[in-house]
């Protein structure tokens, strides 16, 4: 996976929805982020496969579908051409990261989570892809130079295309994860770097197979007659150009897209761990946050962030992390600073509670700092009410 795996005390507090709604956001975010590349990379290559690129060249095809971003940018945006590559990467994505996130709740491994990987990230993006690359063969092949209305795609071409969606994904997510074990072994780097050197570097590497199959299959729509002959011919034309575009166009596809579809999963799955199993080093900011003297503490206590803390720890005591311990009401005479949470580290039933609730079932963590606030200094009108909505969260 590319993301830090859950403990078993994270998976027993964190919803799988959030796990999965964050696996949706994060690859449609990076899906959007590359789309309009991507978008004017495949256009340009199908219109220069059907000799309709302007000037003949797979160059100013890119340029021209480039710079009706800024000519018109209503226009480019509300494409369907750039939602269908859009939609194929976000659900190539999401299809990944929902595959690590049943895999991770399953406690599946192997080649049977591996494989079971493959085959849903490939049927998902090998069905989008082959939808849009047919369309795309309608929109912008030689049937729109000739006047025709609508293209014929061959059974032969959605063959080639579903091989080259294949061999794609297994160059973005099989081949990366064995090429960065091989960098780390002999060549001494880190794992982290490693990763990034081989989702950058594979990708593109495997479009020297895919790229010619590609240009094949739009050749059977655009010259459905021609000879063996003829289309080999066509295809020394057009490979050596296509091949550049197609590899630089795996960098967002797979390389940065990727990067970013793996850095929102890990920064999302973290802000979920945030909310629902505070740290200790969580409620220590709280605590830093509210301030343990002066006046302002009131204040701070209607800041956002002050009662987005305050949720997160309503949260955790709902669900047994965080539990009531001696003075658990707030005692306007007490400037001891005894806290009243701690961190449950035992497997204690119910959450909350006062200390005699949960007494023999839990054991508070020594690592959690003894004191999260102080309320001798709060207002009393303050101080009651943070007592109740606190004293509730159990």
């Amino acid at each position: 996976m590319g993301v830090k795996q859950r403990t078993a005390e994270e998976k027993a507090a964190i919803p799988a929805v959030a796990d999965a709604s964050v696996a949706l956001v994060a690859g449609l975010t990076a899906s959007v982020a590359v789309a309009p590349f991507l978008m004017c990379v495949d256009r340009a290559v199908v219109s220069a496969a059907a000799g309709t690129a302007p000037g003949g060249s797979l160059a100013r095809a890119i340029f021209a579908a480039a710079s009706e971003f800024f000519k018109h940018p209503k226009v480019a945006f509300t494409s369907p051409a750039l939602w269908m590559v859009a939609g194929v990467y976000g659900g190539t994505y999401f299809a990944k990261n929902v595959s690590d996130v049943v895999i991770e709740r399953t406690g599946t491994s192997g080649p049977v989570a591996e494989w079971g990987k493959f085959g849903v990230v490939t049927g998902v993006n090998m069905g989008g892809s082959i939808l849009k690359d047919a369309a795309f063969a309608r929109l912008f092949g030689a049937a729109v130079a000739a006047g025709a209305t609508a293209a014929v795609v061959p059974t032969a071409s959605y063959v080639l295309f579903a091989a080259r969606d294949c061999l794609t994904i297994g160059g973005a997510f099989v081949v990366p994860d064995a090429a960065k074990d091989l960098l780390v072994a002999s060549c001494a780097m880190s794992p982290q770097v490693a990763g990034a050197v081989a989702q950058l570097v594979s990708p593109p590497l495997m479009q020297v197979v895919c790229t010619p199959m590609h240009l094949l299959a739009l050749n059977m729509v655009n010259a459905p007659v021609a000879t063996l002959a003829q289309r080999v011919a066509a295809l020394k034309v057009s490979t050596p150009p296509a091949l550049v575009a197609r590899s630089l166009r795996m960098l967002p596809a797979y390389g940065i897209g990727g990067i970013l579809n793996t850095t929102l999963s890990a920064r999302g799955r973290d802000a979920a761990r945030r909310k629902f199993l505070p740290s200790a080093e969580d409620l220590k900011a709280v605590k830093e946050r509210l301030g343990r003297r002066g006046g302002a503490a009131a204040a701070k206590l209607a800041d956002a962030k002050g009662r987005k803390a305050i949720a997160s720890i309503g949260v955790a005591a709902r669900r047994g992390i965080v539990e009531k311990t001696k003075g658990s009401e707030f005692n306007p005479t007490d400037d001891t600073g005894d806290v009243p949470f701690t961190l449950r580290t035992g497997t204690g039933g119910g959450g909350g509670g006062g200390a005699g609730s949960s007494a023999g079932t839990t054991t508070p963590d020594p690592k959690v700092p003894r004191s999260l606030c102080s309320c001798s200094d709060l207002t009393r009108a303050s101080r009651s009410s943070s007592a109740r909505s606190l004293a509730t969260c159990g």
